[in-house]
């Protein structure tokens, strides 16, 4: 696709949006998965409760330097804590979550939440967009907040928009993931895994074929209810390049056949 010009309203928006929901296939591809034993390499590994403590963390940035996952996701109080805990594991990038879980905060709060993140050791931040004005049709707000963190936090540090996929239509979705994308995301992602349900193939599917539209090098994350070896495979299978998950141990274990609930047969 030749070059696209940002639009600036709301009218063109939707018009670009339109546009690009027309271009898609009738019939997305299967991608080609990983081997079993590098699929760790596409995890981040995530821990964001609320009530998360100092050992959580270390725990979790123990376990993602043992398997060697992508990255730890938490949220900024803990990012000081991650980063020194993964010193000595230089793979394992830390990322931080941006107006989480509600994606309502002010465009200010979230800025200076993800340029904190950043100051404090973050290389990943995993935004939440502001979805209520999405499905309000208000994409030259939506596009602002996503550009305002971007800028706020500038390459090389890699910005995730979380789009709340299920509380979307897929028209929604696909506008998520354009003005993500033309905002300058490195990835889209599914769901925060706090509101409804999480990940699904057909959206990752979808979020996957739009932003390759768009040619501007997005990804896709999965995360929200992936919790097993079959879960992970089918993301991965449907286009995604990151997948979110506290179940990381298990799903590497059940891949190389070292967890009592082995993968089912043929997932891959």
């Amino acid at each position: 696709m030749t070059t696209l010009t940002v639009p600036t309203s709301n009218e063109e928006w939707g018009a670009l949006i339109s546009s690009l929901k027309d271009s898609l296939p009738e019939v997305y591809p299967v991608y080609q998965t990983p081997l079993p034993s590098s699929v760790n390499r596409y995890i981040d590994h995530t821990q964001l409760s609320l009530d998360a403590t100092e050992e959580d963390i270390d725990k979790l940035c123990a376990e993602a330097a043992q398997y060697n996952f992508a990255a730890v996701c938490v949220r900024l109080r803990h990012v000081r804590r991650a980063v020194t805990n993964l010193q000595e594991s230089p793979e394992c990038t830390v990322a931080c979550v941006v107006g989480f879980p509600e994606g309502t905060h002010d465009t200010m709060d979230k800025e200076k939440e993800a340029l904190d993140a950043a100051e404090l050791g973050a290389s990943e931040l995993d935004m939440v967009i502001n979805w209520p004005q999405l499905k309000e049709g208000r994409y030259m707000d939506v596009y602002t907040d996503v550009l305002e963190v971007r800028k706020g936090a500038p390459a090389p540090v890699k910005l995730k928009v979380i789009l709340e996929t299920s509380q979307l239509t897929k028209d929604e979705i696909i506008a998520g993931s354009v003005i993500s994308s033309m905002a300058g995301a490195d990835f889209v992602k599914t769901s925060t895994g706090f509101k409804g349900t999480g990940a699904n193939v057909d959206d990752v599917a979808m979020m996957r074929a739009t932003v390759e539209l768009l040619g501007k090098g997005t990804k896709v994350k999965a995360s929200g209810g992936v919790r097993s070896a079959e879960d992970c495979i089918k993301m991965l299978k449907a286009g995604a390049d990151r997948i979110g998950t506290s179940s990381g141990v298990n799903i590497i274990k059940q891949l190389t056949g070292k967890e009592t609930q082995p993968a089912t047969p043929g997932a891959y």
